[in-house]
């Protein structure tokens, strides 16, 4: 027997590999499909044929596990329609992982077959196209394509800053992101941005349609989506409930909420996921802030404890999909038209199927159609954003540019440029620091907070200042250019702050926007597979990855040679990119 039990039931369902509405069967396949043979008890050829769908999970499953071979290439397989084999990768893995990996294949749909395949070693050329796609680097990463032959590198660009050590940015002379009136076309939008040098904008005054009035807190509890579940993160109340200023920390830290891709590797999330009608949702919003120094109460009894808090990043229902607001909530995306910020729904579905097939294919529509502020083939993805009342969202960066447009409440978002990167402790694409509060770097009520955020991050101190801040009002949108970094914080609650309206706000000092993001770069260099907007190109993945292995190739040297010629690897790297060194 290989792979998964072959006397599964036959009623079990079948997984799709392969946008033809084949299926991959539920039991295992025959090696022989691909022209291997099955794997006996032991095995110095050892491999699995997963499905190319599925293809960069079980990579990742089998190099965390430790089973994956990396002496020998991966090799990839196309469809073959007249026998139904599907799209599949074979992946080499150790001898001695055999009895593991059989056992991951049995539970796992997207494995195929376990196997004896003379996969080729790393010092034998391959198709490395196919050796990029099955190693997670996408159908498009080309770089490597031929590794025997380098393009020429370009001249040194004197303007350039130096690729390391990395020049500390320095403080903007304006710490106040600059404000001007929303351009009527995409063109003059994109002209306004390179005039702003790269720089974040808030735009003002921009078309949303009715909603910064309609967008109620009885329009989410009347509309037709109000019974639609809606995946929510309920946040435990702060430990330290009076908010007062005290000798040791000063004023506690906004609850953060520290979504599952930025927090720490090992650490426990500071949060439960709830689901709940988009109605109930709204009204715990609403309860969940505080006036006058009131807790409004709710019928709905607490997730976690009284006092919680609550934010929801809205996504698809089908899971790994881009998420639409004017598909996840048509009635209410009907509010924002007309407007620049959603493309209509028949530019997503020209042909009104909604389906998860449709929703992978790229965006089609006529251009002469509403405008919005960038250009409408290079749409990604739209979300709904709803926060309580003083809670903030970790500090991250996105590979899209996208606009963050307040219907609702107020938003302080502060961002850092992405020449910060390597002061920010960072992790994939969040920010390790904590604490980001400016009042740390100057009020003396604060030593105690920043020494505590100083000794966590020591690098930040450096670019804390280098800082920019926006404050949003509805009817405004943030312009965030890809890869700056960003923590967006609701109105804080300090009722003797506010004006009249705010006093009056049927939120309660909730915030509500919606997040629109496109892409920045051509279709091909960006992963296919980016769901929320913020994974890394697979150029720049397979680069890191390439870095990795030459520092493991160096590793076994002695010093002073392994240090020595490193050096010289990072300098051969830098007049690859026509970047200096920045040596004294």
């Amino acid at each position: 027997r290989v792979g998964r039990d072959a006397r599964r039931p036959s009623g079990s369902s079948a997984r799709p590999v392969r946008r033809t509405g084949r299926s991959v069967p539920s039991r295992a396949m025959d090696p022989g499909a691909w022209g291997y043979a099955p794997a006996g008890a032991t095995s110095e050829d050892a491999a699995v044929v997963v499905s190319a769908r599925d293809a960069k999970r079980l990579k990742e499953k089998l190099d965390a596990a430790g089973w994956l071979d990396r002496t020998r290439r991966p090799v990839t397989h196309p469809a073959d329609d007249e026998t139904g084999r599907p799209a599949a990768v074979a992946f080499p893995v150790l001898a001695g992982s055999l009895e593991g990996v059989r056992e991951m294949a049995r539970g796992d749909a997207g494995a195929l077959a376990v196997c004896d395949a003379a996969l080729p070693n790393l010092a034998t050329p391959v198709d490395q196209r196919a050796a990029a796609r099955a190693s997670g680097g996408g159908a498009n990463d080309t770089a490597g394509a031929d590794r025997g032959v380098l393009p020429p590198p370009p001249p040194l660009d004197p303007d350039a800053p130096p690729l390391w050590p990395p020049p500390v940015p320095e403080a903007p002379a304006r710490r106040d992101v600059a404000r001007v009136r929303c351009p009527a076309t995409a063109e003059a939008f994109a002209e306004l941005a390179r005039a702003a040098g790269g720089e974040p904008l808030v735009l003002t005054d921009v078309p949303m349609g009715n909603a910064t009035t309609a967008w109620t807190p009885e329009r989410f509890a009347t509309c037709a989506e109000a019974g639609h579940l809606v995946d929510v993160h309920v946040c435990p109340p702060d430990a330290d409930e009076s908010g007062q200023r005290n000798s040791t920390g000063g004023p506690r830290a906004a609850p953060v909420v520290d979504l599952a891709g930025h927090r720490a590797p090992g650490t426990r999330r500071n949060f439960q996921f709830r689901a709940m009608p988009l109605a109930e949702f709204a009204a715990r919003v609403v309860a969940s802030g505080t006036k006058g120094g009131q807790t409004h109460r709710t019928s709905y009894p607490p997730v976690v404890a009284e006092g919680e808090t609550y934010y929801l990043r809205s996504v698809a229902d089908a899971k790994k999909k881009r998420t639409h607001v004017s598909s996840s909530f048509p009635s209410l995306a009907s509010d924002l038209s007309p407007g620049a910020l959603l493309p209509p729904l028949s530019f997503l579905y020209p042909e009104g199927g909604r389906d998860a097939e449709e929703e992978d294919k790229e965006p089609c529509g006529d251009e002469t159609q509403q405008q919005t502020l960038y250009p409408r083939l290079a749409y990604h993805s739209s979300v709904l954003r709803v926060a309580s009342r003083n809670v903030a969202l970790w500090t991250h960066y996105d590979t899209h540019d996208n606009v963050l447009a307040q219907i609702a409440g107020r938003k302080t978002v502060t961002l850092w440029p992405p020449d910060c990167e390597p002061f920010m402790h960072c992790e994939g694409s969040s920010s390790r620091v904590a604490d980001v509060a400016p009042e740390l770097d100057t009020d003396p009520d604060f030593a105690e907070r920043r020494r505590r955020r100083d000794a966590a991050a020591p690098s930040f101190a450096a670019v804390s200042g280098a800082r920019r801040v926006a404050t949003l009002e509805p009817g405004d949108a943030l312009y965030i250019p890809a890869l700056w970094f960003h923590h967006a914080h609701a109105t804080p609650s300090d009722d003797e702050a506010l004006g009249e309206k705010e006093k009056n706000d049927p939120w309660n000092g909730a915030s509500v926007a919606v997040n629109v993001f496109w892409r920045c770069l051509p279709a091909a260099d960006h992963d296919p597979g980016d769901v929320f907007g913020n994974r890394d190109p697979p150029a720049a993945r397979r680069a890191a990855d390439l870095a990795a292995r030459a520092g493991a190739a160096l590793a076994s040297l002695p010093e002073p040679q392994r240090r020595f010629y490193a050096r010289r690897a990072v300098k051969r790297l830098a007049e690859q990119l026509g970047y200096a060194l920045d040596l004294p």
